[in-house]
């Protein structure tokens, strides 16, 4: 009888625990991501004001990417100029793993390229907008106390020192993208 009683006992522990683990919700990144808002950033990339994705989350990714894509390409060099000795199915999955190995890199790199280009967009965005303010301001008159006037001068020289930050924001994009498709070319 005493046997009986551990027994069920024991099942209905495991079920109790098979149930849990079944009903519980965990918290994977993409779910915390989600369900948590993410502060406001005054350094996050956005269109219109609006929070995109920070500025540092974007960048780590790319340079996760960017280091996955070179990490491929390396290995897809070495089995290229490796010999390979073996049965005719070892061969065939051998030369089958190296093209699942360049369609990777082929669409990392595609999407590394569509990432840059995204950021350069967002990036020319912002420039235009502040090359049409400064535009609009280089001749105007200013009138009113001495604050007021330096003020201006200030803000005005904080858009151009803003645009020659993108300008050199871009022209790094570009240099990345250029990067990029010269060592696929490789």
């Amino acid at each position: 009888m005493k046997i009986v009683k551990k027994t069920w006992i024991a099942v209905l522990a495991v079920a109790t625990a098979v149930v849990a683990a079944c009903t519980a919700t965990k918290r994977t990144p993409e779910t915390t991501e989600a369900a948590e808002p993410q502060p406001a950033d005054n350094d996050n990339v956005g269109v219109n004001d609006e929070i995109v994705q920070p500025k540092d989350s974007i960048s780590a990714r790319r340079a996760e990417m960017q280091a996955r894509l070179e990490s491929l390409r390396a290995t897809i060099k070495d089995r290229e100029m490796s010999c390979v000795y073996g049965t005719p199915e070892v061969m065939k999955e051998y030369s089958a793993r190296t093209r699942a190995m360049r369609q990777e890199a082929d669409s990392l790199q595609n999407e590394l390229l569509k990432m840059l280009e995204s950021e350069k967009n967002t990036l020319q965005d912002r420039l235009d907008s502040i090359d049409e303010t400064v535009k609009n301001r280089s001749g105007a008159k200013v009138y009113g106390p001495p604050e007021m006037i330096n003020s201006y001068n200030n803000n005005n020289k904080k858009l151009r020192e803003n645009r020659d930050s993108l300008q050199h924001e871009i022209e790094k994009i570009d240099n990345e993208i250029l990067n990029i498709n010269n060592s696929s070319k490789q």
